[in-house]
């Protein structure tokens, strides 16, 4: 995509204006569009300053899928939920919290809803399922004479 002659005019006046060190430093970002890019390197070959290389894109892994979002539980409070999905969380399960700022925001849509709820993938759900189960059981409690600083 091309820019503007208005739009190359007042960004070679801005690249003309620049430091050559914040030149650079804004051709290396990668943060630029490319006619804003073409622009910058051109006013770096104009001052005879090597143009830096592009940044590497950090490799991404794949996310693996898990299946469709279900419902775990429902019939909970906007905090309980939130509670839960941390819980969660921390578990290594991939929780969401659903409807909570509806139910928080219109008390009367809570009953149609059935409160907020809890999704998880369909293939974590058992698992979850046995992590509410042992939160609820206590098993996740800290003894009174917990340490923090243990």
């Amino acid at each position: 995509m091309q820019a503007s002659p208005a739009e190359d005019g007042g960004l070679h006046q801005l690249f003309t204006r620049l430091a050559d060190e914040e030149l650079t430093s804004r051709v290396a970002s990668g943060g630029l569009t490319a006619a804003a890019h073409a622009l910058a390197i051109a006013e770096l070959a104009r001052r005879g300053l090597a143009v830096p290389e592009a940044p590497q894109e950090p490799a991404v892994a794949p996310v693996e899928y898990l299946g469709d979002q279900v419902i775990l539980e429902r019939n909970l409070s906007p905090t309980e939920a939130h509670l839960l999905c941390a819980c969660l969380h921390a578990a290594g399960i991939e929780a969401d919290a659903g409807d909570t700022n509806i139910v928080q925001a219109h008390s009367l849509l809570a009953l149609a809803l059935g409160g907020a709820s809890i999704r998880v993938p369909s293939a974590q759900w058992l698992e979850a399922r046995d992590v509410l189960a042992a939160f609820r059981r206590g098993d996740f409690a800290l003894g009174d004479d917990f340490d923090p600083g243990d």
